[in-house]
């Protein structure tokens, strides 16, 4: 991995975020792919846990936002969002990282979305809140990823200062054969609305999952009924086309 890192062997693909109508991309989610000298293409799950626990988390984690914030300045208007490890998050000079890599490759603040999960700031709280709080005080967005498939949840939008939740893709997957995920996601967005958050959700993959999410009054789409990741290229052409 290591080696890989040097040799350019990672790359970012990009996944749309469409509108509440279904119709525009209004952003994109930046996921890293590996293309292994020996087995090939390979997905995060098979390597993100080995980088956290090796220590090179945050080598890949600056790699993959300088290339998103690189790429997002072709794309006028479009919001990037880059996911974050609770190692990477935990260093104490996260904050100040972020916003040097802004600053040298020219993008918006406001135009970085940074995602983070119900577990990166079970240690301290009040830490975690204050560096948010410096990103946003540049214009950075903050987005809690995978909400409702943690254990504090709740206790996190009391604290912590999220512009955006993200429905976890398991409550999607499971709209049309389950009611109690249909609560819950009325739940998720009625909560997220009154604390003046936006709601993206995740892995909608049919058009009855979009009616249901629309009416539910979630915000932003993201999932297969809209696009595959693709490669940096292809969402140019199609912002051009759109």
């Amino acid at each position: 991995m290591r080696r890989s890192l040097k040799d350019g062997d990672f790359r970012l693909l990009y996944q749309p975020i469409i509108d509440s109508k279904g119709e525009t991309m209004v952003g994109v989610e930046a996921l890293c792919r590996w293309r292994h000298p020996v087995r090939g293409e390979t997905p995060p799950s098979d390597f993100i846990a080995i980088a956290e626990e090796t220590g090179l988390i945050d080598q890949l984690g600056l790699f993959v936002l300088r290339q998103a914030c690189l790429d997002a300045r072709k794309w006028p208007g479009v919001i990037v969002s880059v996911n974050v490890s609770p190692r990477q998050f935990k260093e104490e000079r996260f904050p100040e990282a972020v916003l040097k890599i802004l600053g040298e490759t020219g993008l918006e603040p406001s135009r970085l979305e940074l995602e983070l999960t119900e577990t990166l700031a079970v240690v301290d709280l009040d830490l975690a809140r204050t560096k948010m709080l410096v990103l946003q005080n540049h214009g950075v967005r903050i987005a809690l990823d995978d909400f409702g498939s943690g254990h504090s949840g709740l206790s996190y939008l009391l604290s912590l200062p999220f512009d955006k939740l993200k429905v976890d893709r398991m409550f999607v997957s499971h709209i049309e054969s389950s009611s109690a995920s249909a609560v819950i996601i009325h739940a998720i967005v009625n909560i997220g609305r009154a604390l003046g958050m936006h709601i993206t959700a995740e892995g909608v993959e049919t058009a009855e999952q979009q009616q249901f999410l629309r009416g539910a009054g979630v915000h932003f789409f993201q999932g297969f009924r809209f696009s595959r990741p693709v490669d940096a290229s292809e969402i140019l052409s199609r912002l051009q086309a759109q």
